[in-house]
């Protein structure tokens, strides 16, 4: 009985712990090319949106961003996100009808913005080519930008086949997006 009292207690705190929480856009974003199911790259783009008005948002530009497998990366701010700050997988610029410099978006926009998806495409170096059917976008706020929590597809090139799972979820207060 005890036993038992201890994994409900724990299946219990672990699903208070990682569910789809209300966010406020105060969280890091974490974002995880698993390699335990392939050994693709995650190339992608964030998106932001205003939660209030479903409207304005930014995307990210700048360099080719590419996560190994197996790779993990986070986003805090908008600045810190950058070359400048020597972050690994940089966004330099995002873009809202006009590029903006990370460092010169305002604290005002910084603070009405949201994390709020991420378009993806999974690639194999040793397979060049775009893979049918292994892209999408999972993210929060359903209600305004209408990325799914999560999505699967496979797809075939050059007679190889391939497979994903990805989803967006809350840890605590952090956003994550694990690719696998």
């Amino acid at each position: 009985m005890k036993k038992i009292s201890i994994i409900l207690g724990l299946s219990s705190g672990l699903a208070i712990f990682a569910q789809n929480n209300p966010i406020d856009g105060t969280e890091n974003i974490h974002i995880f090319n698993d390699k335990a199911n392939h050994t693709l790259e995650l190339h992608y783009t964030l998106f932001t949106v205003n939660p209030t008005t479903c409207g304005g948002g930014f995307q990210a530009q700048g360099p080719s961003i590419i996560l190994p497998p197996g790779g993990l990366t986070d986003y805090k701010t908008f600045e810190s996100s950058t070359t400048a700050a020597a972050h690994p997988y940089p966004i330099d610029n995002w873009f809202n009808g006009n590029i903006i410099p990370a460092a010169s978006i305002t604290p005002a926009m910084a603070y009405n913005e949201r994390w709020a998806y991420m378009k993806f495409q999974l690639r194999d170096p040793q397979n060049p080519g775009n893979i049918p059917l292994l892209s999408g976008s999972v993210g929060y706020y359903q209600n305004c930008t209408g990325a799914q929590p999560h999505i699967s597809d496979s797809g075939t090139l050059n007679g190889v086949t391939y497979s994903f799972f990805a989803e967006a979820f809350t840890v605590g207060t952090d956003l994550w997006i694990n690719v696998q």
